[in-house]
């Protein structure tokens, strides 16, 4: 995103904007300075020898250009708030912040900084202050937020900034050149979701969610919408898996037929992974097209659905078999939510989180074991587990969006898992449970096969049970089905069946053709 800092001169858009881009490791950028550097002379000499009329022009020419920046913090002259070309340029794909002062000390500012400024070249400035004021004023309320500066310094201006745009918590961005996303991580982000969505600037937003989670967010999510502006169109589905279908996708795509929705509207998911997934294949499918934000509140969909554009729905025959690849335009992390999860899908969701540390990170499996009472108790290891499996998965994707080659190495424990899901009709086990056995059987494999350690083996088992996750396949599942089940799974090739496989905790390898033999095998050996 970027952030665009307005307000009359003296108001502290140079400072604070200097500040925020510091502590948001964003881009930093004043127009007027670039303006002056393009023409080779200050401000108050281009309007001088040149004329107001030539410095708009020249300014208007450097606003469509940084417009176009991202992850930038933007300080913009006085006077650019009244050229409504300029704001409608700087609005899109960013937030508009007025930066605000007493007449009083704008003028004590002005005169501190060594010159005057060549508005204010004249017998009362303060006066032609408070005029400017009363005229620009109406335009400035325009912004998406004000902070008042008069008393504060830029140090906690940038504060309040990042605080109420929700980036005082933890980031991780996708890169994926234009396309490129952020993840924001932290407490109390629903509070910014409405603000949030002002970057977009879209012409109707839909709410999807689920009948379970939404009474238990209502007031928080529809407050924060509500207070900018936005009269959401709220879509409920039934809770659970079996909905993630072509049919209740069809009827999504008819509820925003039905309110007219167009190409410039907005979706924004707010559940588990079955809302996060249909939602954004129904998104990559409307109108060929239109943007998605994820507000994942389960722990699972906050570590894996929720990030790198997997999009579907399920098909008796197999899991996630009908979707495309569509990433959100942003995601929020909202912590507090998982405080109303039931344990069992906290647990599912921290098979992902070993899954991570297990493909690529042996120092997150080693913190899984050791801030476990942390973790349980939504400490402050929570946040860091949840930041470091986006900061994996993100990075796995910006190199391999669509799962050419290397982005493979995230199904690690999902052969088997989906497999799991599908013969039992994805009723009678979560996601992450399925995954949970799928890791361990995956290792076993790879323990038969010569290239990884049975004590490794043992430790995926170990940490897996600290988390309260089965380890083990029931006897009730037939392994032909399994195996069945694996040959349509769309990880297969040529009905070669995939296995991703661990050689050592952080480091995983791709095996294609695996030996029907060896997989009943395998699964006789991890039986309950």
């Amino acid at each position: 995103m970027k952030i665009v800092l307005t307000g009359f001169m003296g108001t502290g858009k140079t400072s604070v904007g200097r500040e925020l881009g510091r502590v948001l490791g964003y881009r930093f950028v004043d127009t007027d300075a670039l303006i002056e550097e393009q023409e080779g002379l200050p401000v108050s000499l281009i309007f001088k020898e040149k004329g107001e009329e030539h410095f708009r022009a020249r300014e208007r020419t450097v606003i469509e250009e940084v417009s176009r920046m991202r992850n930038a913090v933007i300080a913009t002259g006085g006077g650019v708030i009244k050229d409504p070309v300029n704001m409608a340029n700087l609005s899109t794909g960013g937030i508009i912040v007025w930066l605000k002062a007493d007449p009083g000390i704008i003028l004590r500012r002005v005169m501190t900084e060594g010159g005057k400024r060549p508005l204010l070249d004249v017998e009362e400035p303060l006066n032609v202050i408070n005029r400017l004021l009363d005229e620009r004023t109406p335009l400035y309320k325009r912004a998406d937020i004000a902070v008042e500066t008069s008393y504060i310094t830029p140090a906690e201006t940038a504060q309040e900034i990042t605080e109420r745009l929700g980036l005082d918590g933890e980031g991780v961005t996708v890169d994926l050149g234009e396309r490129s996303y952020d993840i924001r991580i932290g407490s109390r982000m629903l509070s910014t979701l409405g603000l949030r969505l002002k970057e977009f600037r879209p012409s109707a937003v839909a709410i999807v969610t689920n009948r379970t989670v939404f009474p238990l967010y209502r007031e928080a999510l529809l407050g924060s919408l509500r207070q900018q502006g936005f009269v959401p169109k709220i879509i409920e589905l039934p809770d659970g898996e079996e909905y993630k279908d072509l049919l209740w996708s069809y009827y999504i795509h008819g509820e925003l037929l039905k309110a007219r929705f167009d190409r410039d509207a907005l979706m924004v998911a707010f559940g588990g992974g079955v809302v996060g997934d249909i939602t954004g294949f129904v998104a990559s499918t409307y109108m060929r097209g239109i943007r998605y934000v994820q507000v994942p509140t389960t722990l699972l969909s906050q570590v894996d659905s929720s990030v790198g554009g997997k999009t579907g729905v399920n098909h008796p025959l197999g899991k996630n078999m009908i979707g495309s690849f569509y990433q959100p335009s942003l995601v929020i992390v909202d912590v507090d939510t998982l405080k109303t999860l039931p344990g069992r899908e906290f647990s599912a969701g921290m098979a992902e989180i070993i899954k991570y540390g297990v493909i690529a990170d042996r120092e997150l499996y080693d913190y899984l074991r050791a801030a476990r009472e942390d973790i349980l108790s939504f400490g402050d290891a929570l946040i860091h587990v949840i930041r470091r499996s986006c900061e994996i998965k993100a990075g796995v994707v910006s190199r391999d969006e669509k799962e050419s080659g290397l982005r493979a190495v995230l199904n690690f424990g999902h052969t088997i898992g989906h497999a799991i899901e599908t013969v039992t009709g994805y009723q009678t086990f979560l996601h992450g449970e399925a995954v949970a056995m799928g890791m361990c059987a995956a290792a076993e494999m790879a323990v038969r096969m010569g290239i990884f350690e049975q004590r490794d083996a043992a430790r995926i088992k170990e940490v897996v049970r600290l988390y309260r996750l089965p380890a083990d396949i029931p006897d009730s599942l037939n392994a032909g089905e399994m195996i069945a089940a694996m040959e349509i799974d769309k990880k297969a090739r040529a009905g070669k069946i995939r296995f991703v496989l661990p050689e050592s905790i952080g480091s995983v390898r791709i095996e294609d053709g695996i030996d029907r033999g060896l997989i009943e095998e395998v699964i006789a050996a991890c039986r309950a």
